[in-house]
């Protein structure tokens, strides 16, 4: 069965706003959001129990539409520099046009409201101000050294504080896992600015490096690398005894890798490689928080 162009045209901009969207973000985002609400909000409720809530289920999809909206809303304001940093991964993005883009941006926010409705008021209110901050940050605060990178790190831990309102619980290993998640990538923002530092040259943002230099940011990331060990120290009495134990154990000799990286590190493909090492931080920590 033969495709006419319309349909095939069709299907390419399914697979770009398919794109747009970060779906692998997406799913790994979702996934930590069940495995938070199952191993770290409810450690003592049986697993099946708390998996089978609907209010659960719309409680996350709602989140997973809110950041679709905000990858969507970020890509809008940020095409110009996404081409000069990142050109292989836009070549999706520019089948989609601007119109295009606000249109899905406004399904999608109009989805997330009405899925945090159905769960309840308060996560209502706290997902409308998270969609906003979203919005807020693409427009305003990216655009602006420190602010950005805070505001970037804030939003990415912003479903996981979303969850304990669900729930209204809360308890010092999440708050210090948090706190652990909001260091680790507070870190791996400011690398970044650093990988893309030309991009921000050239389209005029003025991010930290631009600002304080090169050897300033690099005490500012070293600091923050140090900052992320504090949470680890603290939870080391509870976690002793725990499997846990052996992804902190891994995760602070890879940021002690990554300190001695830094020290050594000039051009943007050295920062990167820091920035793969913390990709595989976050995404082990995602994946041993059943060992809670």
């Amino acid at each position: 069965m033969a495709f006419s162009k319309k349909q095939k045209y069709l299907f390419v901009k399914f697979l770009a706003l398919f794109t747009l969207v970060r779906w692998y973000n997406i799913l790994l985002i979702t996934f930590a959001l069940y495995l938070s609400a199952v191993f770290l909000i409810n450690p003592r409720e049986n697993w099946l129990e708390v998996s089978l809530s609907y209010k659960l289920h719309l409680t996350i999809a709602s989140l997973a539409f809110f950041i679709m909206a905000g990858y969507i809303i970020n890509a809008f304001y940020d095409f110009e520099k996404d081409i000069i940093n990142r050109p292989k991964e836009t070549i999706f993005d520019r089948v989609i046009s601007k119109a295009s883009c606000l249109r899905a941006y406004g399904i999608f926010i109009l989805i997330g409201f009405v899925l945090s409705l159905v769960v309840g008021w308060k996560v209502l209110v706290f997902n409308t101000i998270f969609s906003f901050s979203l919005w807020f940050y693409s427009h305003k605060l990216r655009k602006k050294p420190i602010t950005g990178e805070l505001g970037a790190t804030l939003l990415t831990i912003a479903p996981f504080i979303s969850l304990t309102i669900f729930y209204l619980e809360t308890n010092l290993t999440i708050i210090l896992y948090i706190g652990y998640l909001f260091a680790v990538t507070l870190t791996r923002e400011i690398i970044k600015k650093m990988v893309y530092l030309k991009g921000d040259l050239i389209v005029g943002e003025k991010s930290l490096p631009i600002i304080m230099g090169i050897r300033k940011t690099k005490y500012i990331i070293l600091g923050s690398m140090l900052f992320s060990l504090i949470p680890v120290g603290v939870l080391f009495p509870e976690i002793v005894n725990r499997y846990i134990l052996y992804y902190f154990i891994i995760s602070s000799s890879l940021i002690t890798t990554s300190i001695l990286l830094l020290k050594f590190a000039k051009t943007p493909s050295h920062f990167d490689k820091i920035n793969t090492l913390y990709k595989v931080i976050i995404l082990m920590g995602i994946l041993s928080i059943p060992l809670i």
